[in-house]
């Protein structure tokens, strides 16, 4: 029997599993654009569609601005094709029509009731266009008391307890200092929307994949709320420390900060060693987990003692050569330019401006451009429309899957 020939294995540069793939992309803000900017990082075509004259509204949220659009935009949105439609009048529906017949994946992320008033409903869509895959990010989900409520980021940390969480001991609500929740919803409809795609393989159907802030953020609180409930008290910001570890937390050098952490009590030991702290009269004392959160206070008081005598390289050095976590506190321009972001491929710039890219696009050719002008391919898409009109995007690839 001949064997079958073995392909010689793909390098990174040509990870591209979404190459046939279709998105059409009604989001804005965050969430949506990062998750669809993630899937034209795996090869789909990504199609934005924007109102004319405006866009999505983060073109605006400057400066600095990059050209006609905001940093911010370019960030979220490069590598996309961008089409302008008012989805408010007849011509325009007709047109977003023959884009959903091309269409793999939709992904929306309209206010309540918003999809429905534009024809763009989902069981209306589906209906016409089976095979789709349509994805929603709401607020606060399609039901409960909530439901109809507009929910960004901010709203969402703080009607979910993340927020109570998050800050110093004593102060203020603290938001993260960038969008997480935003973020993680995005990878969150990511997984959904791959899922929906390898089921669509089988059963030649789309689906719809519903995702929400107050959802991943409730979900993210669970070691939290599991903690809590269990007895462990009450929830409550711990600044950069852990409730249940000891020490574990960020501690200002001669020159600056360092994290450190022991997560045993092998390693306890080695930070022990490694800081000079063996004739500490309490250290002895010390030799659980727990009797070092029992006694946090001391325990961190004198960890700060050693750390303050010395620079931050110094901690660093001495801590990694004893196998302690450790890392210098970086802003994230310094980590942005920093050698291991370099080796792994973590930024790209244009026009010098340094982008990020996701890490699983990160070590290959980067294959995204900048984000797109506002429109600026809508005659090459609309020329795309007439030259193959009714094809139904990325069809035999699944049925190929399928058999």
């Amino acid at each position: 029997m001949t064997p079958v020939p073995v392909p010689p294995a793909p390098s990174s540069d040509d990870f591209r599993p979404l190459a046939h793939v279709r998105v059409l992309d009604f989001t804005r803000v965050l969430a949506g654009p990062y998750a669809t900017m993630s899937l034209a990082e795996l090869g789909a075509d990504v199609i934005k569609v924007e109102m004319p004259g405006s866009g999505d509204e983060t073109r605006a949220w400057g400066p600095p601005f990059v050209g006609d659009s905001s940093a911010y935009f370019h960030a979220v949105n490069r590598g996309k094709r961008s089409i302008a439609i008012d989805l408010t009048t007849a011509e325009g529906r007709r047109t977003v029509d023959r884009l959903l017949a091309t269409a793999d994946v939709v992904v929306e992320n309209f206010r309540p009731g918003v999809a429905e008033r534009l024809g763009l409903a989902a069981d209306e869509v589906m209906a016409a266009h089976p095979r789709l895959v349509y994805a929603s990010i709401t607020g606060f989900g399609r039901t409960g008391p909530l439901a109809s409520d507009a929910g960004t980021e901010v709203i969402v940390e703080a009607a979910s307890g993340l927020m109570s969480v998050t800050g110093v001991p004593g102060g203020e609500p603290v938001r993260f200092g960038v969008a997480m929740v935003d973020l993680a919803t995005g990878l969150t409809m990511i997984n959904g929307v791959l899922a929906a795609l390898l089921e669509r393989g089988r059963t030649g159907r789309g689906r719809r994949v519903d995702v929400s802030l107050y959802a991943t953020a409730v979900s993210a609180l669970g070691t939290v709320i599991a903690s809590s409930s269990a007895g462990g008290g009450a929830p409550r910001p711990w600044g950069s420390a852990h409730p249940s570890i000891v020490p574990y937390r960020a501690f200002r050098a001669g020159d600056g900060h360092v994290v450190l952490g022991a997560t045993n009590d092998a390693m306890f030991q080695r930070l022990v060693t490694a800081l000079d702290l063996a004739a500490t009269s309490e250290a002895v004392q010390w030799r659980t987990n727990a009797d070092r959160v029992t006694d946090r206070d001391r325990v961190e008081l004198v960890v700060q003692e050693a750390v303050g005598r010395l620079t931050v390289e110094e901690v660093v050095a001495r801590l990694r050569r004893h196998g302690v976590l450790v890392a210098a506190v970086l802003d994230p321009d310094q980590a942005a330019r920093s050698e291991q972001a370099r080796a792994l491929g973590l930024t790209t710039e244009h026009d010098g401006v340094v982008m990020t890219r996701g890490p699983l696009a990160a070590g290959g050719a980067d294959r995204l451009g900048p984000a797109p002008a506002l429109g600026q391919h809508t005659d090459e898409i609309l020329a795309e429309l007439e030259a193959e009109p009714a094809r139904e995007h990325g069809r035999d690839d699944y049925q190929e899957v399928a058999r």
